[in-house]
């Protein structure tokens, strides 16, 4: 629970994911962000090519990871807690 509170912190209200239902852990600066244009407004630095993701789903609170961005699953847009669907694609996209 203690790594939520980060989310609830640094993830502001999206401009560019209508409705976004999680958001993702930058490596970099260890700051959560709805989308990667977020990070880019708001970071003082480039956010490094990402191989896995950790997410934070804004509906029940969990928090995980998808192993291989580049090769995600169907699957891996749902969080394993509560199901809710959510766009790694929209959430990637610069």
């Amino acid at each position: 629970r203690g790594a939520w509170i980060d989310v609830l912190a640094f993830a502001d209200m999206c401009k560019h994911v209508d409705k976004a239902k999680a958001a993702f852990r930058a490596p970099c600066c260890k700051k959560w962000f709805d989308c990667v244009k977020c990070h880019d407004a708001k970071a003082d630095h480039k956010l490094p090519k990402m191989t896995e993701l950790i997410l934070g789903c804004k509906q029940c609170e969990k928090v995980f990871k998808v192993k291989d961005v580049d090769n995600y699953e169907e699957a891996d847009e749902y969080c394993p807690k509560c199901d809710s669907n959510f766009s790694i694609a929209k959430m990637l996209t610069r």
